[in-house]
């Protein structure tokens, strides 16, 4: 039997992960036939496989954008591809590609010339990208553990820095115990109902009162778990600081930004496809963990000096804004998870390129608030987008930000959450006091040691001011996101 023949549709449909795959392994065998050859003097080729790791990013957001198939079950039922998937696959590439233009000319600043690093983050897209057509939980297992392996190995990159290697080795302890708490949660779910499919696994638990439910129950316990630990909620948000602190910038950069919304794709998959029936159950964790990592990262937040810890614990509070609407499972409260998801990336990706721009040519311990005391001087535009990404996050209207907290509030509303939206409206004023402080540090703050800041590559500034664009256009025409999030939440739903 011709495999090819078999699958014929499903490949066509699969072609922009087997074009990564493929991409990925040329890129690979090119780093070590050039970089560890002494014809060529042993050569520092980061540079070639940037530009070559764009392209290939490129690439394929252009071979998902123009996949012909609107949805389909490929691969005996292995992998979905809907419109939930394709628009999580474009953000996701997307926001690869603007972290590599952001992170190239730090790299080069903090001598990380390893070529390997592209080649990681490539692999992590690959995974991320796997794991957001997952149908299946075996697929979507290994899809986790080939980005978290891709994500242990770029914290601790840095192998001189103390601080690197303490954040690779906090990161893979934890990191291995919440694939434990998965892989036993997947376990249970396999003992009790027989398949791991994502579909059947729907059509068992139509009825919740059958026998083995109470063990499934079980299952969910450890399946949230796990969830909560890859997102940073609380109260399994303890790795997240330490991790953002000592890893690079620029894998900080990739941690706090790109993989939330793959792992949420398929989380509220599993969530809201197949275990409906027990939503009393995944709800009420999940609403307890949205609450708490909000009121905690609000308070929290406000004693950080390190600015690499702050953003850290912001990550936290939205992470628990991300979890409220789905807590409340309802269409509306999907679509507000999905809209406010896609707002944060949006935001998040230029506050993150404006941290890079100041701590360029800096060591990654050197990264207290007082740093952006001195951008204003240096660059007044830089300084006025930095404090419009603070805003955003913060979510001060005329900012696409205000829109994301004000669905997640009305979400609530409408699930009758009404003390999690009194919560919610009150934690919101707390944590803008640190966004201020920081617009304050911007603005009114005078550093007593001098600051010196690089120049930006054209590259990062046309990006930037591409993101300075969208901040306020998105608050006047929301309508696109708008449009996605509603797609990505009825695919669900």
């Amino acid at each position: 039997m011709n495999f090819s023949t078999l699958f014929a549709n499903d490949i066509k449909i699969f072609f922009p992960e087997i074009f990564l795959t493929f991409a990925i392994l040329i890129v690979l065998t090119y780093g070590v036939l050039v970089a560890t050859s002494l014809t060529y003097n042993y050569p520092l080729i980061s540079r070639n496989i940037y530009y070559l790791v764009l392209f290939i990013l490129g690439i394929g957001m252009t071979l998902v954008f123009y996949n012909p198939v609107d949805s389909a079950l490929i691969f005996q039922k292995t992998f979905l591809h809907d419109d939930c998937s394709r628009i999580a696959k474009l953000f996701i590439l997307g926001s690869a590609f603007v972290c590599l233009v952001f992170s190239q000319s730090f790299l080069e600043s903090s001598q990380i010339n390893n070529y390997e690093y592209f080649l990681l983050l490539l692999f992590s897209v690959l995974g991320l990208n796997l794991l957001i057509s997952s149908f299946d939980l075996l697929s979507a297992y290994l899809a986790i553990e080939l980005q978290a392996l891709s994500f242990y190995v770029l914290a601790a990159l840095k192998r001189r820095s103390v601080y690197s290697t303490e954040a690779g080795l906090k990161y893979f302890i934890l990191g291995a115990f919440s694939s434990g708490l998965l892989t036993y949660a997947f376990s249970l779910i396999y003992g009790v109902t027989g398949t791991t499919n994502l579909c059947d696994l729907r059509n068992f638990c139509i009825d919740s009162h059958f026998d083995g439910a109470n063990l499934l129950k079980v299952a969910l316990v450890f399946l949230s778990a796990g969830f909560l630990f890859k997102i940073a909620a609380f109260p399994f948000h303890m790795w997240s600081p330490d991790v953002y602190e000592g890893a690079p910038t620029p894998t900080t950069l990739f941690f706090a930004v790109v993989p939330k919304l793959a792992i949420l794709t398929f989380f509220v998959r599993l969530f809201s496809y197949s275990f409906f029936s027990f939503a009393e159950i995944w709800e009420n964790l999940l609403l307890f963990s949205a609450l708490g990592s909000i009121s905690f990262a609000a308070f929290v937040a406000i004693k950080q000096d390190s600015l690499k810890r702050l953003l850290a614990y912001s990550g936290i509070g939205h992470a628990g804004f991300i979890l409220l609407p789905l807590s409340g499972n309802s269409l509306d409260g999907l679509q507000a998870l999905f809209f406010y998801s896609l707002v944060y990336m949006v935001t998040s990706l230029p506050t993150w390129g404006v941290v890079l721009a100041a701590m360029k040519g800096k060591k990654d311990s050197q990264n207290n608030i007082i740093i952006l005391a001195g951008l204003l001087n240096a660059s007044p535009a830089l300084a006025l987008l930095a404090a419009l990404s603070f805003f955003s996050l913060a979510g001060i209207p005329p900012l696409v930000g205000f829109y994301s907290k004000v669905f997640v509030f009305f979400s609530a509303i409408k699930s009758s959450l009404y003390f999690a939206a009194f919560l919610v409206l009150l934690m919101s004023v707390v944590s803008t006091f640190y966004y201020i402080s920081l617009v304050k540090t911007l603005y009114f703050e005078k550093n007593k040691n001098w600051i010196f800041y690089q120049e930006v590559s054209k590259e990062k500034s046309i990006l930037l001011s591409v993101f300075f664009f969208l901040l306020v256009f998105l608050f006047f025409e929301p309508n696109l996101l708008l449009l996605y999030s509603q797609k990505m939440a009825l695919s669900v739903f």
